[in-house]
């Protein structure tokens, strides 16, 4: 018997939540975004409630999927920084409770993968929370306005099947980060293997494969889509929930 990757299965539901969502007046692309809703991300994370608990400065990479409805379903930590445990819990925690503004691809809401990172401090005495839509170092320490990339589950591309454990049998998991070229209307131009680990054992082929026929959202610097290089991670975790840092 054969099993699929847990991150297939995120690729099969978010494909079923892609659904064209009531007519309304939409550009040709937009990703995902945070919002300014009651339940958004930044506003469901308890800050007060981690300093008190001991929560210190820290940083938490996450990939989340987020449905056609601007719904989070499906999430992974990692690359955290030492101490980031509460942090990650936290964030893996309000899964379910935290509303985005849906992504458009070509006029209709899809659901899409998105990369992002979670930045905690304390200044004064308060804590501060700040969430980027994307993890490239330099963005990030800039504090840019750049939204990476999002992988985009849409309707007639039956390229992209998802991304398999190498052989279709998950033997204990894995990571791979692409460095993927995007251009404008969101099509990859190119996809190298970036990282692996562990090495040797295809986790990396199989993402570069599996990217390179995908399709997504442009990224967008200052509000406009633009072409661009980013890394995306694909975590081989099975059926763990556990988050992860590295």
């Amino acid at each position: 018997m054969t099993y699929r990757t847990h991150y297939l299965a995120t690729v099969t539901l978010l494909s079923l939540l892609s659904a064209p969502v009531l007519a309304e007046t939409l550009p040709e692309f937009r990703p995902a975004l945070l919002g300014s809703f009651r339940r958004s991300l930044i506003n469901t994370i308890n800050t007060e409630s981690l300093m008190k608990r001991g929560q210190g400065d820290a940083v938490v990479m996450f990939t989340a999927g987020i449905s056609a409805s601007g719904y989070g379903y499906v999430w992974e930590t990692y690359r955290g920084t030492p101490n980031s445990h509460l942090l990650s819990k936290e964030l893996m925690d309000r899964t379910s409770q935290a509303q985005f503004e849906p992504a458009v691809y070509k006029h209709l809401h899809v659901g899409v993968s998105l990369t992002g990172a979670v930045s905690f401090s304390i200044v004064g005495g308060k804590p501060h929370l700040r969430i980027f839509l994307n993890q490239e170092e330099s963005d990030l320490k800039q504090g840019k306005d750049f939204i990476a990339p999002q992988l985009a589950f849409v309707a007639g591309n039956p390229k992209f099947e998802g991304v398999y454990y190498p052989g279709h049998v998950v033997t204990g998991p894995g990571v791979a980060a692409v460095t993927l070229d995007i251009d404008v209307n969101g099509k990859v131009q190119n996809a190298i293997l970036a990282y692996e680990h562990p090495a040797g054992k295809g986790f990396g082929a199989e993402a570069v494969d599996g990217l390179r026929k995908a399709v997504f959202i442009p990224g967008f610097r200052n509000g406009k889509a633009v072409p661009c290089r980013f890394t995306f991670p694909v975590i081989f975790s099975g059926t763990s929930r556990a988050p992860k840092t590295g």
